[in-house]
């Protein structure tokens, strides 16, 4: 896992243009690559950065059986099951 910080850009003013705030994150083995940017912490940004590294790896590794396809995949077939319900009714 390659760490690198690097300096902000856009709107939060000279607090983002200055300090090195914005976290990439890439994973050696499949070159998936995260950024983020999302506050002026440096350290939320890197768990910010890491939390969304976890959840694209497990997309990339698992595919079908990853953790936001399953969920997608119950949130869908709750809203089949309630419009085969509305039209029964």
């Amino acid at each position: 896992l390659n760490e690198k910080f690097v300096r902000g850009s856009g709107a939060g003013g000279q607090k983002i243009n200055k300090t090195a705030n914005r976290v990439i994150l890439v994973h050696n083995p499949t070159q998936l690559r995260v950024e983020c940017q999302d506050t002026r912490s440096l350290q939320q940004n890197r768990k910010i950065a890491r939390k969304r590294l976890r959840t694209k790896l497990d997309e990339y590794l698992n595919g079908e059986q990853s953790r936001s396809s399953l969920k997608g995949a119950k949130v869908a077939s709750k809203k089949a099951r309630s419009k085969a319900k509305n039209r029964a009714s």
